[in-house]
């Protein structure tokens, strides 16, 4: 077998690539706590795999495994098809050729796949590569991909202010399943516009609220309206503020510090845990100037890249 070929993902890679990581984790400066880039267990690499639209595993001439690649696609609420192309190299192995080669071969994927299908909207190939990345990024440089928007993971210091009173009228419960609908609603308010943004089906939303430690999911009301809500979660590594939006008739109004503040404030949320949580880098709602009033800290910045998809 000649060197780094590439074959199809198999069932069994699943274990091979969590070991891969694993192995090469203090190398790649893998951040156990993140909220962007999370450790994947065996599980995990084979549902996103199956999912994906091309999905390979890099080998060399002894048949072990040395990277991965994959390719997944959508289109966002403005008719963007997106190809984002994902893939990693052990360290050994890079700057060898072989992170352009899984490049290549999710493009022209990507390619096969749009060619006659994009109508009304445009089709790019999309990467992403964090602060920690340098190969990545200088290989998605090389390749004509540009920057078009970062990504910042925060971490909260530990700090503790009181809750500020809620403004006039507004109340607090903790979310419930049969909220999907208005909670759905609210956040295509809030997010009207926006580019790279997907708006989630229904479903997601419902399931989403189903699997949720709903006492840590809250949202806020005026006469059963609801009109914010702030949502965290728990897992073996970290505590996620997940999602906080306001709706944008009642903005500016305190109401997201408040919300936030009283989830920071949770007694079981200060554990052994970090709190964590992402937002877009460039600020433009405010949130990440909210987050660093409340006390988080930007400790990890992940890039996103695109570039024109010609098929």
């Amino acid at each position: 077998m000649p060197p780094h070929v590439l074959r199809p993902f198999r069932t069994d890679d699943a274990a091979v690539i969590h070991r891969l990581h694993a192995r090469h984790a203090a190398a790649d400066l893998l951040d156990v706590h993140s909220t962007v880039e999370p450790v994947l267990d065996p599980d995990d690499v084979r549902r996103r795999m199956d999912e994906a639209e091309w999905a390979v595993a890099a080998v060399e001439a002894t048949g072990a495994v040395v990277g991965w690649g994959a390719l997944r696609c959508w289109t966002e609420d403005d008719g963007t098809r997106v190809y984002l192309t994902d893939g990693y190299v052990a360290p050994p192995y890079r700057r060898h050729g072989l992170g352009g080669q899984v490049l290549r071969g999710a493009e022209a994927v990507a390619a096969r796949l749009t060619a006659g299908h994009v109508q009304d909207g445009t089709a790019v190939l999309a990467a992403n590569a964090s602060t920690v990345q340098p190969d990545r990024a200088a290989l998605l440089h090389g390749n004509g991909y540009r920057q078009v928007f970062t990504m910042v993971e925060m971490e909260h210091d530990g700090s503790l202010t009181p809750p500020p009173r809620l403004p006039d009228g507004v109340t607090i419960r903790t979310a419930a399943v049969e909220d999907a609908r208005e909670l759905l609603a609210l956040t295509t308010r809030v997010w009207a516009g926006r580019p790279y943004f997907t708006l989630p089906a229904e479903d997601r939303f419902r399931a989403w609220l189903d699997r949720s430690e709903l006492a840590l999911f809250q949202v806020a009301t005026i006469s059963d309206r609801i009109v914010g809500f702030v949502a965290a979660a728990r897992t073996s590594t970290r505590v996620e503020v997940e999602d906080v939006q306001v709706d944008p008739d009642f903005q500016r109004r305190g109401l997201a510090t408040a919300m936030l503040t009283r989830t920071l404030t949770t007694p079981a949320l200060h554990d052994a845990y970090p709190i964590r949580l992402h937002t877009e880098g460039h600020d433009p709602a405010g949130a990440r100037s909210l987050y660093e009033r409340l006390g988080f800290r930007v400790v990890r910045e992940h890039h996103r890249y695109r570039k024109a998809l010609n098929p």
